[in-house]
């Protein structure tokens, strides 16, 4: 067996997501639920509504009020925007005691990704996407092959960190050499495995590309501009410390120009300082 077939087959052998998503998951596809059902069952895991209720009051939301409750942060957020928020946390708390490497820690990888989150969001709210309840959530999940890889293969993934010392060459092509798949690959697996929505899928896969199997795509396109945008402000750490060019025509497909990476400075220092300790801390 290959190291891409016994990664494939340890892929399936991974545990669930925490009980909550999918019973929350369940309860919204069920057109007679209510928002006081959907408040009991995120109740029930008292972690996990600490983390919601700090996450919606962080102002990347824009509530100007306070939010104490969950019933109040359903009203706020809208049941999508909520499940995506479990579902972050859900991701963050299974890897939260994989294996990590001094190359990359725990608390940069997830600046890294949260960023890339704010950064998505932002960029689809500026091309005026009507709905951007995937956005954050795309963001924060398009790096997760990287953990599996490193939780599933320990010590010979760190020889992808020696590669990249060696060739000065991007995390992914670092993979490639010495594993025979990258993160985006499986990530998409681990996507498959835990049943995630296909455009998340989708999007963890076609990140790099900036199209979605060649062809244009807003979500994946806004993911792809904006995990080149949090590299070169270099918040967090994805492993390498490159800054690839980005797809002119993911660019161009969204109306933007390389310019945008100077425009949305401000704004995205500004919200990822605000919101990164709602998080994480």
């Amino acid at each position: 067996m290959d190291i891409v077939e016994k990664i494939t087959e340890s892929i399936k052998d991974l545990p669930t997501l925490p009980t909550i998503f999918y019973t929350i998951s369940e309860a919204m596809n069920n057109p007679r639920s209510t928002t006081e059902d959907i408040a009991k069952i995120v109740s029930t895991d008292q972690a996990s509504a600490f983390k919601v209720l700090k996450v919606a009051n962080s102002p990347f939301f824009g509530f100007r009020g306070r939010i104490d409750t969950i019933p109040q942060a359903i009203l706020h957020l809208g049941f999508n925007e909520l499940k995506n928020i479990i579902l972050a946390l859900s991701v963050i708390k299974f890897f939260s005691k994989s294996r990590y490497s001094e190359h990359m820690k725990p608390k940069d990888f997830w600046a890294h990704s949260i960023a890339a989150g704010i950064c998505t969001r932002m960029l689809g709210a500026s091309v005026k996407v009507p709905n951007l309840e995937q956005y954050f959530l795309a963001g924060i999940l398009h790096d997760i092959g990287k953990l599996l890889l490193l939780d599933l293969l320990g010590e010979k993934y760190l020889e992808v960190f020696r590669i990249i010392e060696e060739k000065n060459c991007l995390i992914r092509e670092a993979e490639r050499t010495s594993i025979g798949i990258d993160h985006a690959e499986a990530g998409r697996l681990l996507a498959e495995r835990w049943k995630l929505p296909p455009v998340i899928k989708n999007t963890i896969y076609f990140h790099h590309s900036g199209l979605n199997d060649g062809k244009t795509d807003t979500l994946v396109s806004c993911v792809h501009v904006a995990d080149i945008a949090v590299r070169m402000f270099d918040l967090g750490n994805p492993g390498d410390r490159l800054v690839p060019q980005p797809n002119i025509k993911a660019l161009t497909s969204l109306g933007l120009s390389a310019s945008v990476f100077t425009d949305i400075t401000p704004a995205l220092m500004a919200d990822f300082k605000q919101t990164i300790s709602h998080i994480l801390d």
